[in-house]
């Protein structure tokens, strides 16, 4: 038998839970990922791992997925921009739920649950928050669901001795980032737009810095039930984003701007044609992206950095460059 620590990954055919599994395997650990659509792991994940097929919502699947492990990574998620909210609340709450219930019922012995929340349940604030600042719910299906699953992870983990962390990161860049993909397809499409100018904090991490501090916090005595905003420690905005990522990719097409104000009613009309007409199909401009990209995602990570003592290993140019390189060579490949 080994004596390798057992992890549980959610969402590993996911970027996050993919990047994630692969360094708990270089790290040593035994690990088990529950997957959805098996087909859409990575090849190497599912030659390693331990395959639980399912969802989070399949009580018998979760059950023996649990059972016995020391350690629970909660990547799995609907981070859509544009769902119905039964979709966003049957992946972010009420699979939270049967997680939850699976681990009081069949692992009391667990290390740690380590949750993957999102800075979005700060509601796009003007100003960046910090893990004091109040939470707030904005009508967008997938903040308010995130919300909701982090209020039910702490209530129910408190009452049944669920040991915890929540990590809300910020927009997560790296190799295989679907987030640089789609701007990068807005980008060729034309179809791009800056809010302001781009003058909001874009609020970036790197997929590795993410994942130094994941493993970090399903460790430490110190995070044991705490919250932690994730972001890299460094400054850009959407301009300084989007200038980068053009001048990587050789993009030069013009981006187009509106002011917030504009937007927001622009995409407050579009979202109601969409409605009258009985499109389910997303908007090319909906209130979220502009609050996306007019409000700050700045949210800082100065606390996790000061628990744990990590700091950025990949900083915002080499992080950018590394994203392009991979992003070039899908689209090479797909080609």
């Amino acid at each position: 038998m080994s004596d390798s620590p057992l992890a549980l990954v959610t969402g590993a055919s996911g970027f996050v839970g993919g990047s994630l599994a692969r360094r708990l395997l270089d790290d040593g650990y035994t690990v088990r990922l529950l997957l959805r659509r098996p087909e859409a792991a990575p090849h190497v994940l599912r030659e390693r791992c331990e395959i639980f097929h399912g969802d989070l919502n399949n009580a018998s699947v979760m059950r023996q997925a649990v059972k016995g492990c020391d350690y629970v990574f909660h990547c799995a998620a609907n981070a859509n921009t544009w769902d119905t909210q039964d979709n966003y609340e049957a992946a972010n709450l009420r699979g939270v739920h049967s997680l939850l219930m699976a681990l009081s019922r069949n692992n009391l012995s667990l290390k740690r649950l380590v949750h993957l929340s999102t800075v979005d349940v700060y509601g796009y604030p003007d100003a960046a928050c910090d893990e004091q600042s109040a939470t707030r719910k904005t009508g967008y299906g997938y903040g308010d669901s995130k919300l909701d699953g982090e209020t039910l992870l702490r209530s129910y983990g408190d009452a049944h001795n669920i040991p915890y962390v929540i990590l809300r990161p910020t927009n997560i860049i790296g190799p295989g980032s679907q987030f640089i993909e789609q701007i990068d397809d807005a980008l060729r499409n034309r179809s791009m737009l800056t809010i302001d100018r781009g003058s909001a904090n874009a609020g970036l991490v790197y997929i590795d810095n993410l994942i130094d501090y994941i493993l970090w916090s399903a460790t430490s005595d110190t995070a044991l039930n705490n919250i932690y905003n994730v972001r890299d420690d460094y400054d850009v905005n959407w301009q300084e984003f989007i200038t980068r990522l053009q001048q990587l990719t050789g993009d030069k097409s013009n981006v187009r701007n509106l002011p917030y104000r504009a937007a927001k009613l622009t995409a407050s009309v579009l979202e109601a044609l969409y409605r009258v007409g009985g499109r389910t199909s997303e908007p090319p401009l909906h209130r979220l992206l502009v609050d996306m990209f007019g409000k700050t995602c700045g949210h800082p990570g100065d606390k996790i950095r000061s628990a744990s003592g990590i700091h950025s290993a990949i900083a915002f140019d080499e992080a950018m460059a590394l994203s392009v390189v991979a992003l070039q060579a899908g689209q090479s490949k797909a080609a």
